[in-house]
């Protein structure tokens, strides 16, 4: 049936099988740290569509990212992912931990690499199986698989300096 090659058919379909590794294999330690879990299979909605569809369509998911994560700045709110305090509405809160979460991972991906990159998500996954993690835990396997001090880019998108 066409409709169902079409990218928007399954997003919830691949959001949710997501968590079988981010969310369940790998769960957060926290509230804080819940951008771990939606950020990550937010993402890699996205990344399956690029996989299934080319890198438009994982272009065009990231796009719908950066219009809810906008949309919450124009009304005066954005916070680091691992921000504790309260959001104002769930869109909000959605706005930051999923959408600001996938654009983080890109961001990453970008950064990094394809292989480095890839290479830091299996660590983190496989490291952390079974327990529960924190943004740090991230940064560390991300760190490990790249070589690199990433500690700038966790600062600006991740961890509440106030």
């Amino acid at each position: 049936d066409r409709e169902r090659q079409q990218p928007d058919y399954a997003w919830v379909i691949a959001h949710e099988m997501a968590h079988q590794w981010w969310g369940n294999l790998v769960t957060c330690a926290s509230w804080q740290d819940f951008w771990l879990n939606e950020g990550i299979a937010t993402f890699m909605v996205a990344a399956w569509k690029e996989h299934a569809f080319g890198p438009s369509a994982y272009q065009e998911e990231l796009e719908g990212a950066q219009r809810r994560l906008e949309r919450a700045r124009a009304s005066g709110f954005d916070k680091p992912l691992a921000w504790s305090g309260a959001y104002p509405s769930l869109g909000i809160r959605r706005a930051i931990q999923y959408s600001k979460g996938a654009l983080f991972l890109d961001h990453l991906r970008k950064e990094l690499g394809e292989e480095a990159f890839w290479n830091g998500i299996r660590r983190f996954t496989r490291e952390h199986a079974g327990k529960t993690v924190t943004s740090h835990d991230f940064q560390v396997a991300m760190e490990k698989a790249s070589g690199s001090d990433l500690s700038s880019s966790f600062r600006k998108w991740v961890h509440d300096d106030s």
